[in-house]
């Protein structure tokens, strides 16, 4: 199996630098024209199928992606963003006064980080785990996936092997591409974070 992982392209929220999570944006001029820049990129694979997280900034990237193809995107519950929970529209430094052990905590030990009001990120990894496998038991040809920059990092953890504090060591730019390889070893890495198509498209570098 060929997994290839797209991050959504840019919107507001990216913009304004806040916590996104389970707000359903969409992209904004950019986010559209970095997405048409990743399909331009992805034309050329024979893709088995799409997939994307529901939320309307991953499907609007991977319906652009999948449309040269003549593909459909079945939004997968496995890969939906993270819920932030009170964090959502946020922040850092909002975040940092009103919650700053809960920050600290998700700073220095992201693996025993729980949001406020949403998710715990061992839950998180788990459900992803879990969606990675089930790919992996469903496919064998080449897979596009659409997901979100904490999604993604993660995502990336459990390809390399790492703990999730790993996540502080990989990067997810707005509309980078990944490719990913499952074989008898397991999950191989293959290329990371790709934005050589976005030259001029790229999103600022963003905290949250």
């Amino acid at each position: 199996m060929e997994l290839i992982l797209l991050r959504h392209g840019e919107t507001e929220f990216n913009r304004a630098d806040v916590f996104r999570g389970r707000v359903d944006l969409s992209l904004n001029e950019r986010g559209k024209t970095q997405a048409q820049a990743a399909a331009d990129y992805l034309s050329g694979e024979d893709f088995e199928s799409f997939y994307s997280s529901p939320l309307l900034r991953s499907m609007q990237t991977a319906e652009t992606v999948a449309e040269p193809h003549g593909g459909k995107v079945s939004p997968c519950d496995f890969f939906i963003d993270v819920d932030y929970g009170h964090w959502s529209g946020k922040n850092i430094e909002e975040i940092q006064g009103e919650w700053p052990q809960e920050f600290a905590i998700w700073s220095d030990d992201p693996e025993m980080a729980a949001f406020p009001g949403g998710e715990a990120v061992k839950g998180v990894r788990e459900r992803l785990y879990e969606g990675l496998e089930w790919l992996s038991r469903e496919h064998q040809g080449t897979v596009l996936l659409v997901g979100h920059k904490l999604i993604n990092r993660i995502i990336l953890c459990i390809v390399l092997g790492l703990p999730t504090s790993g996540i502080w060591r990989v990067e997810q730019s707005n509309g980078a591409v990944n490719f990913i390889s499952r074989g008898e070893r397991g999950w191989v890495l293959r290329r990371m974070n790709d934005v050589s198509h976005l030259r001029g498209l790229e999103s600022r570098e963003q905290q949250t």
